[in-house]
């Protein structure tokens, strides 16, 4: 929390300057600092604490952290298997999940009359026995690699899959603090990632492997997925657009696959964040925007839902340097239901495709 309270108060500080700044009549610089501050609230979330933090969850929940351990020991993540530690924020024992090869962790501490649910990358901080010392090895250190396509894919793949545990810890918790007889999943959150570069123009599977070829402008509009021969596969229309070009949201949008209408998208908001429903011939998912992932330099985030069910995760990079191609776009998708591919690869291209209009 201390990481929030910090940019919180950024934000305010910034509010604060640029409403100065109008009071004597810098109006360009007011501004701009106005701006500065939406932009932190903004990649905050807003709203309360849990919904303006994706590193970290409380539960005001008086169950013990050992009668907790007892229920998610068996659990398999990611991150692994939980174990017990300290955390030198916290008092008594702690639940940690990790760490992962860039020293991704999850740990569960109380805190008062709470537990918080918190992701680190300082290992340090872990108060471990010297049988936990095992864990604490071949860590990857990416300041001394070349940065591709494909390792910074990796990576962020790792970040956002902490942050997707994170959430679904708190949810079986919140549900186990209503009910300790509430069934425990035997795993969570296991996926398997795509990645698409720009420079490139190709989804690749985690081997690197050419899946699917994607075309995207936004003016004239173009959010297409097509096969390794060129064939259209699906694709995103917008139903209008100005005189200039720019898309009309509130007309909505027709989906296609297979050259035959498959569904329309509408855009709306889900608690002052972007979103938009898409109605298919597989089921009606719901997109939502999610706070800036800044430990993963990803800022064009979604999450892909069905019923309430989780299926993808969108992670987007619009302009990243990397040793091996220069600068382009970089979007990563996790997919928890591979049957339902090319369509995220759809709703990733289209999303991404809408955002190019702030890149200009």
């Amino acid at each position: 929390m201390k990481e929030d309270r910090i940019m919180t108060w950024v934000g305010v500080l910034a509010a604060i300057m640029g409403l100065l700044s109008f009071s004597v009549g810098k109006w360009i610089m007011g501004g701009i600092i106005l701006l500065l501050s939406f932009g932190i609230f903004f990649t905050r979330g807003g709203g309360r604490f849990n919904d303006r933090s994706i590193y970290e969850k409380v539960i005001r929940t008086d169950m013990d952290i050992r009668e907790l351990y007892e229920k998610l020991k068996d659990i398999e993540t990611p991150l692994g298997k939980a174990w017990i530690a300290e955390h030198k924020g916290f008092s008594g024992d702690s639940i940690v999940f990790g760490p992962n090869s860039f020293k991704d962790c999850v740990v569960i501490s109380r805190s008062g009359s709470k537990l918080d649910i918190k992701h680190i990358t300082k290992i340090d901080n872990i108060i471990r026995d010297e049988s936990d010392e095992y864990r604490f090895r071949d860590f990857i250190n990416d300041t001394d690699i070349e940065v591709t396509p494909k390792r910074y894919a990796i990576f962020v793949s790792l970040k956002l899959a902490s942050v997707m545990l994170i959430r679904h810890l708190q949810e079986l918790i919140e549900k186990l603090d209503a009910d300790r007889n509430t069934p425990i999943p035997s795993d969570l959150d296991f996926f398997k990632f795509y990645y698409h570069n720009s420079y490139e123009g190709w989804f690749k599977d985690e081997e690197g492997n050419d899946l699917l070829r994607v075309e995207s402008t936004y003016n004239p509009f173009v959010a297409r997925v097509l096969d390794a021969d060129g064939n259209e596969m699906a694709s995103v229309v917008p139903r209008a657009s100005n005189g200039k070009g720019v898309v009309t949201d509130s007309a909505g949008y027709d989906m296609y696959a297979d050259g035959e209408h498959f569904g329309e998208i509408t855009r709306h908001k889900i608690k002052g964040l972007d979103a938009f429903t898409a109605k298919t011939e597989a089921g009606e998912f719901t997109i939502k925007s999610f706070p800036a992932c800044l430990r993963a330099n990803v800022s064009c985030n979604y999450t892909i839902e069905q019923d309430g069910e989780l299926k993808a995760v969108i992670g987007g990079s619009p302009n990243i340097l990397f040793d091996t191609v220069g600068r382009c776009q970089n979007d990563v998708v996790l997919s928890y239901d591979d049957d339902l591919m090319v369509l995220y690869a759809e709703l990733e291209i289209f999303i991404m495709t809408l955002n190019k209009k702030f890149l200009k």
